[in-house]
């Protein structure tokens, strides 16, 4: 590996730091079309209330942004991860580990207890929204050369 001036990189042209700011500018755009969703939702007249953790009756709209984010720094460290093990098919297994993780995800609105059907379809719609920002932007980024 060589370092660079914006991190190492492994001869491909991917660097730490270019993953890393994938990951970030991925969840900053699902984080806009999220809360776009959210409030658009709500506004229509859907509700999020329901049990979201002990004294948690409704969707606080922190939580959207930070849940549309935060998800990009572990997804950085599973391409970093992947391109060191075989460069050629991080990008491919990255997808795919990406797609099962998206699939994972839905359990977590299935189990929010007095969440209406609209509440639920929004968050499942949110949770695929954060999943294509994300893993498109370091798909993207994992697939230069």
């Amino acid at each position: 590996m060589a370092a660079t001036q914006q991190g190492t990189t492994a001869g491909d042209g991917v660097t730490t730091k270019g993953l890393f700011g994938a990951g970030l500018l991925g969840g900053a755009g699902a984080a806009v079309a999220n809360v776009s969703l959210f409030l658009g939702a709500g506004a229509a007249g859907v509700s999020f209330a329901g049990e979201y953790g002990p004294g948690v009756e409704a969707l606080p709209l922190p939580a959207v942004v930070l849940s549309s984010v935060l998800p990009g720094l572990p997804g950085a460290g599973l391409g970093l991860l992947l391109r060191r093990l075989d460069p050629s098919k991080a990008a491919t297994r990255f997808a795919l580990t990406s797609v099962v993780f998206c699939v994972l995800s839905f359990g977590g609105p299935l189990t929010v207890k007095g969440l209406g059907t609209g509440g639920l379809v929004v968050m499942e719609l949110m949770h695929v929204v954060a999943a294509a920002g994300i893993g498109g932007m370091l798909w993207r980024a994992l697939s230069r050369r």
